[in-house]
């Protein structure tokens, strides 16, 4: 199982819009760095087939710019903007697909689907937490996590439906995805514990300057605390943003062995 990287960024992508800072003009002076990022997917590839993790607002440049084949199978780990408003984009693709798209999601998502994507030929499979499924030869399991305070916080673990991350398991090897969270529940902890690759969220990695501010994510030091506690083998962050103000160099410099900072294009295979 290999996982490519699409997309590296946080919701605003890098260089953000109108933005001078550092980070944003080392991306724009050299358009081919790893400081420039698109906004969340990744590729998923076995033996037996391809999907897509996350519906990124970037998915024609991606599709384009990785040569993707047609694929018809999506992964959305919940529906913010940057993790799957890329729906839009699907309507030229259905064009060209010789299927509708199949799209695999949590309870909550599948009810924004409905109601702001009600124009597109889609089949939705709502997904239950913990309840694992075989996507090609790649088993799939269901992640719930806390991640929009003024919606999950007072919901019971076993009743979260709203955010996902997921296990992906081949081969007796494993990753991790886990798209955006503030807190993350006792059961879905005891299911990433030393799996090879964690792929974790990096918003906010390296500053404390928004913990208060910004509750939907963790920040600064508390991520690290958590990504070191899970035993992962090596830990990887997507959704990195410009709010560092450190270059994709210079944050990198700053973490611990075995963690490792994403970029566009990227590979990862479970060792």
């Amino acid at each position: 199982m290999q996982v490519t990287i699409l997309g590296s960024g946080a919701w605003e992508g890098i260089p953000a819009p109108f933005c001078s800072c550092n980070v944003c003009t080392a991306a724009m002076d050299n358009i081919d760095s790893k400081n420039n990022r698109t906004r969340p997917q990744l590729l998923l590839e076995s033996e037996k087939g391809k999907l897509l993790l996350e519906v990124s607002p970037d998915i024609r440049l991606q599709s384009t710019g990785f040569h993707l084949p047609s694929i018809t199978d999506f992964l959305v780990s919940h529906w913010h903007f940057d993790h799957m408003y890329g729906l839009h984009e699907l309507l030229s693709w259905t064009k060209r697909l010789k299927k509708e798209p199949t799209l695999y999601c949590s309870t909550k998502t599948k009810d924004i689907i409905d109601k702001e994507f009600s124009y597109l030929p889609l089949s939705i499979n709502i997904l239950q937490p913990f309840k694992k499924f075989t996507l090609y030869d790649i088993n799939i399991t269901p992640l719930p996590t806390y991640h929009m305070f003024g919606r999950d916080n007072d919901v019971p673990e076993d009743k979260l439906e709203n955010t996902y991350g997921y296990l992906l398991e081949h081969n007796q090897k494993s990753i991790v995805y886990l798209s955006d969270y503030y807190r993350i529940p006792s059961f879905t902890l005891k299911k990433i514990q030393n799996v090879d690759v964690l792929i974790a969220d990096g918003t906010y990695l390296g500053t404390n300057k928004y913990k208060e501010s910004k509750p939907n994510h963790l920040h600064g030091d508390d991520i690290l605390q958590f990504t070191q506690s899970t035993g992962a083998k090596t830990i990887i962050f997507h959704s990195i943003s410009h709010l560092t103000r450190k270059t994709h160099e210079e944050l990198q410099k700053t973490l611990p062995s075995s963690h490792f900072l994403s970029y566009d294009g990227m590979k990862i295979t479970a060792q």
